[in-house]
Parts: C-alpha cells; structure tokens; sequence
C-alpha cells in the first residue's frame, strides 16, 4: 500500500520561490495577494506560515522581507 504525503501547498511554494529567488523581495500583504491571486487573508496566512519557518521577518513597516538576504 502507498504511503501519501501531505498535500503541498503551491501558493507557498510559489510565494518561497520569489522570496528566494529574488533576495530584496518586499511585500505587504496586499502585494503578495495580488502576486499569487489569492485572498488577503490567505496571502497573510502563507506570509506568517514563512515568517514562523524563520524565512520571512515582518517589518515595522508592514512589509515581509527575507530574514537574511544571501546577496550573489
């Protein structure tokens, strides 16, 4: 008998991929909403999910950036 995974979640992937591939990524939640064409509540749950990875740090200023940019 196969054994399934958990579902992944390709609005996080995708939203993972930008942070990464893109180091001075910033986005408020509305931004990233836009970004993957979701909701703003389901934009704001993926960015507090990588934020609680250590992925993303949630500025004063209401936007999310990599926690630490790997510049090339």
């Amino acid at each position: 008998m196969l054994a399934l995974a958990e579902p992944v979640e390709a609005d996080q992937l995708r939203l993972r991929h930008e942070f990464l591939s893109m180091p001075g990524l910033t986005l408020t939640v509305a931004q990233a909403a836009r970004l993957l064409g979701v909701r703003l509540s389901h934009a704001e749950a993926l960015l507090v999910e990588l934020e609680a990875e250590g992925l993303l740090i949630h500025t004063a200023s209401g936007t999310y950036r990599r926690s630490e940019p790997q510049m090339s």
